[in-house]
Protein backbone atom coordinates (compact mmCIF):
# COMPACT_ATOMS: atom_id res chain seq x y z
CA UNK A 1 0.00 0.00 0.00
CA UNK A 2 1.47 3.34 -1.15
CA UNK A 3 0.55 5.43 1.77
CA UNK A 4 -2.82 6.39 3.90
CA UNK A 5 -6.09 7.69 2.49
CA UNK A 6 -6.17 11.59 2.38
CA UNK A 7 -8.66 14.33 1.77
CA UNK A 8 -7.93 18.16 0.61
CA UNK A 9 -11.22 19.78 1.54
CA UNK A 10 -10.78 23.06 0.96
CA UNK A 11 -11.10 23.14 -3.23
CA UNK A 12 -13.26 19.76 -3.17
CA UNK A 13 -10.42 17.72 -3.29
CA UNK A 14 -11.63 13.96 -2.88
CA UNK A 15 -10.15 10.77 -1.29
CA UNK A 16 -6.64 9.72 -2.41
CA UNK A 17 -4.25 6.62 -1.68
CA UNK A 18 -4.86 3.32 -0.31
CA UNK A 19 -4.57 1.41 -3.38
CA UNK A 20 -1.86 -1.74 -4.03
CA UNK A 21 0.14 1.38 -5.83
CA UNK A 22 -1.68 4.18 -6.63
CA UNK A 23 -0.81 7.42 -4.65
CA UNK A 24 -4.00 9.57 -5.47
CA UNK A 25 -6.35 6.82 -6.13
CA UNK A 26 -8.43 4.90 -3.44
CA UNK A 27 -8.68 1.32 -4.54
CA UNK A 28 -10.18 -1.47 -3.10
CA UNK A 29 -7.74 -3.56 -1.45
CA UNK A 30 -8.69 -3.64 2.05
CA UNK A 31 -5.91 -2.85 4.87
CA UNK A 32 -5.00 -6.14 7.17
CA UNK A 33 -3.25 -3.98 9.45
CA UNK A 34 -3.08 -0.70 11.09
CA UNK A 35 -1.37 1.90 9.87
CA UNK A 36 0.01 5.31 10.40
CA UNK A 37 0.14 8.06 7.48
CA UNK A 38 1.57 11.51 7.10
CA UNK A 39 1.24 13.59 3.56
CA UNK A 40 1.84 17.28 2.59
CA UNK A 41 0.72 18.63 -0.62
CA UNK A 42 1.69 21.77 -1.89
CA UNK A 43 -0.76 23.52 -5.26
CA UNK A 44 0.18 26.68 -7.69
CA UNK A 45 -1.90 28.69 -8.69
CA UNK A 46 -1.72 31.74 -11.77
CA UNK A 47 -1.70 34.78 -10.14
CA UNK A 48 -3.38 38.48 -11.28
CA UNK A 49 -1.70 41.03 -11.45
CA UNK A 50 -3.15 44.21 -9.36
CA UNK A 51 -4.27 46.05 -13.06
CA UNK A 52 -6.51 42.78 -13.59
CA UNK A 53 -8.18 42.62 -10.19
CA UNK A 54 -8.85 46.20 -9.83
CA UNK A 55 -10.02 45.88 -13.53
CA UNK A 56 -12.68 43.46 -12.21
CA UNK A 57 -13.69 45.36 -9.62
CA UNK A 58 -14.70 47.88 -12.17
CA UNK A 59 -16.86 45.42 -14.16
CA UNK A 60 -18.86 44.42 -10.50
CA UNK A 61 -16.59 41.20 -10.28
CA UNK A 62 -16.23 40.22 -6.32
CA UNK A 63 -13.01 38.46 -7.36
CA UNK A 64 -10.35 36.54 -4.71
CA UNK A 65 -7.24 34.75 -5.51
CA UNK A 66 -4.10 32.69 -3.74
CA UNK A 67 -1.04 32.04 -5.17
CA UNK A 68 -0.17 28.93 -3.15
CA UNK A 69 -2.18 26.16 -0.88
CA UNK A 70 -0.15 23.80 1.50
CA UNK A 71 -2.20 20.74 3.44
CA UNK A 72 -0.52 18.71 6.04
CA UNK A 73 -2.22 14.87 7.08
CA UNK A 74 -1.64 13.20 9.88
CA UNK A 75 -3.59 9.79 9.86
CA UNK A 76 -4.67 6.72 11.21
CA UNK A 77 -5.67 3.44 9.66
CA UNK A 78 -7.24 -0.33 10.71
CA UNK A 79 -9.37 -2.90 9.22
CA UNK A 80 -12.43 -3.58 11.11
CA UNK A 81 -12.70 -7.20 9.22
CA UNK A 82 -11.13 -8.74 5.89
CA UNK A 83 -13.70 -6.70 3.66
CA UNK A 84 -13.95 -3.54 5.83
CA UNK A 85 -11.39 -0.78 7.09
CA UNK A 86 -11.72 2.34 8.47
CA UNK A 87 -9.53 5.85 8.57
CA UNK A 88 -9.56 8.85 10.47
CA UNK A 89 -7.61 11.55 9.03
CA UNK A 90 -7.13 15.15 10.49
CA UNK A 91 -5.78 17.92 8.14
CA UNK A 92 -3.48 21.31 8.78
CA UNK A 93 -4.11 23.91 5.43
CA UNK A 94 -2.47 26.86 4.97
CA UNK A 95 -3.33 29.53 1.55
CA UNK A 96 -0.47 31.75 1.02
CA UNK A 97 -0.85 35.01 -1.12
CA UNK A 98 -4.35 35.98 -0.26
CA UNK A 99 -6.02 38.87 -2.83
CA UNK A 100 -9.40 40.19 -2.79
CA UNK A 101 -10.96 42.90 -4.29
CA UNK A 102 -14.24 42.55 -2.97
CA UNK A 103 -14.11 42.29 1.25
CA UNK A 104 -15.09 44.63 3.45
CA UNK A 105 -11.89 46.82 3.34
CA UNK A 106 -11.52 46.86 -0.37
CA UNK A 107 -15.43 47.84 -1.07
CA UNK A 108 -14.93 50.58 1.90
CA UNK A 109 -11.47 51.99 0.39
CA UNK A 110 -13.63 51.58 -3.69
CA UNK A 111 -16.18 53.71 -2.01
CA UNK A 112 -19.46 51.44 -3.87
CA UNK A 113 -22.38 52.37 -5.18
CA UNK A 114 -25.51 50.47 -5.19
CA UNK A 115 -24.87 48.78 -7.51
CA UNK A 116 -21.74 47.30 -6.52
CA UNK A 117 -19.28 49.38 -8.30
CA UNK A 118 -16.78 52.15 -7.65
CA UNK A 119 -18.22 55.32 -7.55
CA UNK A 120 -14.83 56.13 -9.03
CA UNK A 121 -12.66 53.94 -11.44
CA UNK A 122 -10.93 51.84 -9.20
CA UNK A 123 -7.50 52.63 -9.99
CA UNK A 124 -5.67 52.42 -6.58
CA UNK A 125 -3.59 49.29 -6.02
CA UNK A 126 -3.74 50.02 -2.45
CA UNK A 127 -7.76 49.24 -1.97
CA UNK A 128 -6.74 45.73 -3.23
CA UNK A 129 -7.20 43.65 0.22
CA UNK A 130 -4.07 41.53 0.23
CA UNK A 131 -3.15 38.63 2.99
CA UNK A 132 0.25 36.74 3.79
CA UNK A 133 -1.27 33.60 5.09
CA UNK A 134 -4.81 32.01 6.20
CA UNK A 135 -3.65 28.49 8.07
CA UNK A 136 -4.92 26.81 10.70
CA UNK A 137 -6.85 23.49 11.13
CA UNK A 138 -8.48 21.86 8.60
CA UNK A 139 -11.69 19.27 9.22
CA UNK A 140 -11.58 15.82 9.39
CA UNK A 141 -12.36 13.05 8.01
CA UNK A 142 -13.93 9.42 8.50
CA UNK A 143 -13.34 6.97 5.70
CA UNK A 144 -14.69 4.34 5.31
CA UNK A 145 -14.19 1.25 2.64
CA UNK A 146 -15.76 -1.67 2.10
CA UNK A 147 -15.01 -4.64 -0.14
CA UNK A 148 -18.14 -6.78 -1.51
CA UNK A 149 -16.34 -8.30 -4.17
CA UNK A 150 -13.17 -9.67 -4.00
CA UNK A 151 -12.51 -12.36 -7.05
CA UNK A 152 -9.17 -13.87 -7.95
CA UNK A 153 -7.23 -10.59 -9.09
CA UNK A 154 -10.40 -8.91 -8.82
CA UNK A 155 -11.54 -6.54 -6.21
CA UNK A 156 -15.01 -4.01 -5.69
CA UNK A 157 -15.59 -1.76 -2.98
CA UNK A 158 -18.18 0.55 -1.62
CA UNK A 159 -16.50 4.11 -0.33
CA UNK A 160 -18.14 6.24 2.55
CA UNK A 161 -17.16 9.05 4.61
CA UNK A 162 -18.10 11.99 6.62
CA UNK A 163 -15.90 15.19 6.72
CA UNK A 164 -16.54 16.64 10.09
CA UNK A 165 -16.66 20.57 10.95
CA UNK A 166 -13.15 20.73 13.18
CA UNK A 167 -11.52 23.44 11.24
CA UNK A 168 -10.52 27.11 11.66
CA UNK A 169 -13.04 29.04 9.91
CA UNK A 170 -12.36 32.62 12.12
CA UNK A 171 -8.99 33.44 10.17
CA UNK A 172 -8.98 37.10 9.55
CA UNK A 173 -6.89 39.38 6.58
CA UNK A 174 -4.34 41.77 7.48
CA UNK A 175 -6.75 44.54 7.48
CA UNK A 176 -9.28 42.55 10.01
CA UNK A 177 -11.89 41.40 7.94
CA UNK A 178 -12.99 37.80 7.82
CA UNK A 179 -11.15 35.70 5.08
CA UNK A 180 -13.94 34.59 2.82
CA UNK A 181 -15.00 30.86 3.75
CA UNK A 182 -13.74 29.47 0.62
CA UNK A 183 -10.09 30.05 2.02
CA UNK A 184 -10.78 29.07 5.17
CA UNK A 185 -8.96 26.11 6.74
CA UNK A 186 -12.03 24.33 7.83
CA UNK A 187 -15.29 24.70 5.56
CA UNK A 188 -17.85 24.67 8.92
CA UNK A 189 -20.02 21.85 7.04
CA UNK A 190 -20.67 17.94 7.55
CA UNK A 191 -19.91 16.70 3.80
CA UNK A 192 -20.83 13.43 2.76
CA UNK A 193 -18.62 11.07 0.11
CA UNK A 194 -19.49 7.82 -1.20
CA UNK A 195 -18.90 5.79 -4.07
CA UNK A 196 -17.17 3.02 -5.45
CA UNK A 197 -13.25 1.79 -6.07
CA UNK A 198 -11.94 -0.77 -8.03
CA UNK A 199 -8.56 -3.14 -7.82
CA UNK A 200 -7.13 -5.76 -10.12
CA UNK A 201 -3.73 -7.49 -10.47
CA UNK A 202 -3.47 -7.31 -14.17
CA UNK A 203 -0.33 -9.39 -14.23
CA UNK A 204 2.04 -10.62 -11.67
CA UNK A 205 3.98 -7.30 -11.93
CA UNK A 206 1.16 -4.63 -13.27
CA UNK A 207 -1.98 -3.22 -10.80
CA UNK A 208 -4.74 -0.97 -11.34
CA UNK A 209 -6.08 1.20 -9.16
CA UNK A 210 -9.71 2.95 -10.03
CA UNK A 211 -12.11 5.24 -8.50
CA UNK A 212 -15.27 7.45 -8.59
CA UNK A 213 -16.57 9.33 -5.12
CA UNK A 214 -19.39 11.73 -5.25
CA UNK A 215 -19.07 14.54 -2.44
CA UNK A 216 -21.95 16.56 -1.08
CA UNK A 217 -21.36 19.04 1.35
CA UNK A 218 -23.98 20.86 4.07
CA UNK A 219 -23.94 24.72 4.39
CA UNK A 220 -21.09 25.67 6.45
CA UNK A 221 -19.85 29.08 7.92
CA UNK A 222 -20.78 32.59 6.61
CA UNK A 223 -24.25 30.74 4.76
CA UNK A 224 -21.28 29.52 2.61
CA UNK A 225 -22.04 26.03 0.82
CA UNK A 226 -19.33 24.52 -1.65
CA UNK A 227 -20.54 22.87 -5.05
CA UNK A 228 -21.43 19.75 -4.92
CA UNK A 229 -18.22 17.49 -6.81
CA UNK A 230 -17.51 13.88 -8.54
CA UNK A 231 -14.38 12.73 -8.99
CA UNK A 232 -12.75 9.61 -10.99
CA UNK A 233 -9.26 7.94 -10.77
CA UNK A 234 -7.35 5.33 -12.76
CA UNK A 235 -3.85 4.29 -11.35
CA UNK A 236 -1.44 1.83 -13.10
CA UNK A 237 1.45 0.66 -11.09
CA UNK A 238 4.34 -1.60 -11.82
CA UNK A 239 6.40 -3.88 -9.36
CA UNK A 240 3.58 -2.83 -6.82
CA UNK A 241 5.47 -5.47 -4.32
CA UNK A 242 8.87 -4.78 -5.26
CA UNK A 243 11.55 -1.66 -3.66
CA UNK A 244 10.68 0.91 -6.31
CA UNK A 245 7.37 0.93 -7.82
CA UNK A 246 6.57 3.90 -10.45
CA UNK A 247 2.55 4.93 -11.30
CA UNK A 248 0.85 6.45 -13.74
CA UNK A 249 -2.23 8.37 -13.03
CA UNK A 250 -5.05 10.37 -14.40
CA UNK A 251 -7.27 12.50 -11.97
CA UNK A 252 -10.29 14.15 -13.10
CA UNK A 253 -13.06 16.57 -10.72
CA UNK A 254 -16.16 18.16 -11.62
CA UNK A 255 -16.96 20.80 -9.35
CA UNK A 256 -20.41 22.58 -9.29
CA UNK A 257 -20.18 26.28 -8.26
CA UNK A 258 -20.46 27.10 -4.86
CA UNK A 259 -24.01 29.35 -3.14
CA UNK A 260 -23.40 32.25 -0.80
CA UNK A 261 -26.50 34.04 1.01
CA UNK A 262 -28.69 31.49 -1.74
CA UNK A 263 -26.83 32.96 -4.24
CA UNK A 264 -24.59 31.14 -7.10
CA UNK A 265 -21.18 32.45 -7.14
CA UNK A 266 -20.65 32.72 -10.72
CA UNK A 267 -16.72 32.59 -10.23
CA UNK A 268 -16.42 29.32 -8.96
CA UNK A 269 -16.85 25.38 -9.92
CA UNK A 270 -14.98 23.71 -13.14
CA UNK A 271 -13.73 21.01 -14.52
CA UNK A 272 -9.56 19.91 -14.10
CA UNK A 273 -8.12 16.78 -15.22
CA UNK A 274 -4.61 15.89 -14.04
CA UNK A 275 -1.97 13.71 -15.50
CA UNK A 276 -0.18 12.09 -12.36
CA UNK A 277 3.23 10.19 -12.29
CA UNK A 278 4.53 9.66 -9.31
CA UNK A 279 6.83 6.88 -7.39
CA UNK A 280 6.78 4.67 -4.80
CA UNK A 281 9.45 3.68 -2.75
CA UNK A 282 8.97 0.36 -0.35
CA UNK A 283 11.27 0.48 2.41
CA UNK A 284 10.47 -2.99 4.38
CA UNK A 285 10.20 -2.51 7.77
CA UNK A 286 10.04 0.91 8.07
CA UNK A 287 7.44 1.70 5.79
CA UNK A 288 7.02 3.48 2.49
CA UNK A 289 7.80 7.35 0.99
CA UNK A 290 6.10 8.36 -2.03
CA UNK A 291 5.85 11.39 -4.59
CA UNK A 292 4.03 12.45 -7.05
CA UNK A 293 3.65 15.82 -9.48
CA UNK A 294 -0.12 16.34 -10.95
CA UNK A 295 -0.11 18.30 -13.65
CA UNK A 296 -3.47 19.66 -15.24
CA UNK A 297 -3.85 18.59 -18.66
CA UNK A 298 -7.26 20.62 -19.11
CA UNK A 299 -8.84 23.34 -16.68
CA UNK A 300 -12.55 24.42 -17.88
CA UNK A 301 -13.03 26.54 -14.78
CA UNK A 302 -16.47 28.45 -13.77
CA UNK A 303 -16.14 32.74 -14.47
CA UNK A 304 -13.36 34.73 -13.49
CA UNK A 305 -10.75 31.68 -11.54
CA UNK A 306 -6.93 31.88 -11.68
CA UNK A 307 -5.75 28.26 -12.73
CA UNK A 308 -4.38 25.64 -11.17
CA UNK A 309 -1.03 25.36 -13.02
CA UNK A 310 0.95 22.12 -11.01
CA UNK A 311 0.97 20.19 -7.40
CA UNK A 312 3.36 18.27 -5.69
CA UNK A 313 2.95 15.42 -2.89
CA UNK A 314 5.15 13.69 -0.53
CA UNK A 315 4.15 11.00 2.09
CA UNK A 316 5.13 8.71 4.13
CA UNK A 317 3.28 5.17 5.40
CA UNK A 318 4.10 2.79 7.94
CA UNK A 319 1.61 -0.39 8.32
CA UNK A 320 1.80 -1.98 11.84
CA UNK A 321 2.45 -5.88 12.23
CA UNK A 322 3.70 -6.84 8.33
Amino acid sequence: MAGISAEAFAHGESIRGGGAGSINTIGAEIRTNPGIGMRWDQRNYEQFSDQQMLGFRNQGEDVHMHSKEDSAFLAFGFPVNKDMDLTILAQYNRFKGFVDNGDEYASACFGLNQNGLPTQNAQNANCLSKTSTSQGLGDTLVLGRYRFYNHNDHQLAAVFGTILPTGTIRKRTNNGDLIGTHNQPGSGAITMQGGLAYTAHLTGKIALDADIIARVPTMGAKQFRSGRSIQADAAISYNHDGFLVPVLEVNAISNESDIENDEVKKNSGGDVVYLSPGITMHLKDKGSVYASVMYPVYQKLGGISNNETWRFSLGWGYGFGK
